[in-house]
């Protein structure tokens, strides 16, 4: 048997390398060659071929009138919505063309299932006779959406380790494709290699499994509540096939990764058995709830060169009524061991859970302005069982709604229009970081710095937000009065 496992194009207005990384898929291709199956990975997402420009789709009508011609610098919000990737033709054409008896297609989220299902959908208009099935964390946490779809013959949920097996066994559907319970393997992907600095970067998963009861997060959804490890032999026998030739970079991509601070040392230590100036980072955040000061310097001394931190909320009552502890003087503890170390920090809140409002925006906007820590914000999106978001009532709505990016007000706490200004407002907090002292502007600073303390000193005085378009400053054309104000009248900037 022949196989391919495929990672459709995405759709979005932005995508990162580490989002393309498709560990999910790296997982069912080594899982099917174990089982002597020929298979090899397409990950179109991460083709050469510049994202194509797209119009922004009927689904996210609710954006257009936000969207700012040629807008670019330190405070725009989304401007181009494109294809990262083949369009579904194509992608269907290189898949046959390895005349696959299968093709697994790889939905790593929700947001992204219109993409799966309009390649697979391609795939059957050019050949009948080849069996789709589809996966991943998107298929997952909603496969009878999938399952309606007539152009997918087998809806595969669950992980890959648990699920493939039994599929491949019977040679039929799983009844019941649950989440993994087995002792993970330790998996690392290669992103990418810079000449220049001679590093290999790549992403990684350690971990499974999350027994916090986080409202607003779908990891039990996908992976369960029991916290399982990758075994310390199964990470250096992984670290032990990449080539010494350079450095590596890697970024972990688990929810949990500090839940067992000393196992996590004993996987750094592994790595640097191999690669002792290797380094680390974890961009889908850390929770800082089991880090301190200590942790800290351990973790900068061993390779750590930036801190990504989930702070969710400043706000008390708003985490607990989302299951989330908070212990601000952890987080700031964390934060200034880090910054002083001189090692970069940025500290993520949710905008637009349920019972947020304008002053608990603000709030985490100025707390966060407060600290030596750049400011992040994570627009808050449900997925298909979550709290008050059951399958049945998304299968109804796009999925593209369910992406960070849609700004749609799911909770009704805080309006479109509020979640892009606060989003605005984030990187504004970062930019006046950045340009401290600048107003005015010095004679000996660069083109892109004077743009930059122009543009921050006719928002401060005009006490509305500004943007670039085509390099002039422009007024943000909508925007929320209160969130503005309040934040700049706040930091008493004149």
């Amino acid at each position: 048997m022949k196989a391919v496992v495929a990672v459709p194009s995405v759709c979005d207005f932005y995508f990162t390398p580490s989002r393309a990384s498709a560990i999910g898929a790296e997982a069912v291709k080594r899982v099917l060659q174990d089982h002597d199956i020929d298979a090899r990975i397409l990950n179109f997402p991460t083709f050469a071929a510049p994202a194509a420009k797209l119009p922004v789709p009927p689904e996210l009508g609710h954006l257009q009138s936000f969207i700012i011609p040629k807008e670019g610098g330190p405070i725009s919000g989304f401007s181009t919505y494109r294809r990262f990737g083949p369009d579904a033709a194509e992608c269907a054409r290189q898949l046959l063309a390895e005349k696959p008896d299968i093709i697994f297609i790889s939905c790593f989220a929700w947001a992204y299932a219109a993409q799966c299902i309009e390649l697979a959908t391609a795939i059957k208009t050019l050949s009948l006779e080849t069996s789709v099935a589809a996966g991943g964390a998107g298929v997952t946490v909603n496969p009878d959406y999938f399952s309606s779809q007539k152009s997918i013959d087998y809806v595969l949920p669950g992980t890959a380790e648990e699920v493939l097996p039994s599929f491949l066994g019977t040679g039929r559907q799983p009844v019941d494709g649950g989440p993994a319970l087995k002792i993970p393997d330790f998996i690392a992907v290669e992103t990418g290699i810079s000449t220049k600095k001679n590093v290999r970067f790549f992403s990684a998963m350690l971990t499974r499994g999350c027994p916090k009861a986080c409202r607003f997060c779908a990891n039990h959804l996908v992976h369960g509540r029991r916290f399982r490890k990758a075994p310390l032999d199964a990470v250096r026998k992984e670290i032990g096939l990449i080539p010494q030739d350079r450095n590596v970079s890697i970024n972990f991509e688990d929810d949990n990764l500090t839940f067992d601070f000393d196992y996590f040392l004993e996987v750094i230590k592994v790595i640097k058995e191999r690669f002792p100036d290797a380094q680390f980072t974890a961009e889908n955040g850390l929770d800082y709830n089991f880090l301190d000061g200590n942790k800290v310097r351990e973790l900068i001394r061993l390779g750590f060169r930036a801190f990504n931190l989930s702070m969710a909320s400043h706000s008390s009552s708003l985490l607990s009524n989302e299951n989330r502890s908070a212990d601000t003087g952890r987080l700031e503890a964390v934060i200034h061991k880090a910054a002083d170390s001189g090692i970069p920090v940025t500290a993520y809140f949710i905008c637009g859970l349920e019972g947020d409002s304008v002053e608990s925006t603000l709030d985490n906007l100025l707390y966060l302005h407060s600290l030596p820590v750049l400011s992040g914000i994570s627009m808050f999106y449900p997925v298909p069982g979550l709290p008050g978001f059951p399958p049945d009532f998304l299968s109804s709505r796009p999925p593209q709604l369910c992406a960070g990016s849609s700004a749609y007000p799911w909770t009704n706490s805080l309006s479109t229009e509020q979640l892009l200004t606060a989003f605005r407002l984030s990187r504004l907090s970062n930019l006046l970081k950045t340009v401290d002292n600048l107003i005015p502007a010095a004679s000996g600073r660069s083109t892109a710095g004077k743009k930059a303390a122009a543009l921050v000193s006719r928002t401060i005085n005009t006490r509305k937000l500004h943007t670039l378009s085509a390099g002039d400053i422009i007024v943000v054309p909508r925007q929320d009065a209160n969130l503005v104000s309040g934040f700049l009248s706040a930091l008493s900037l004149d």
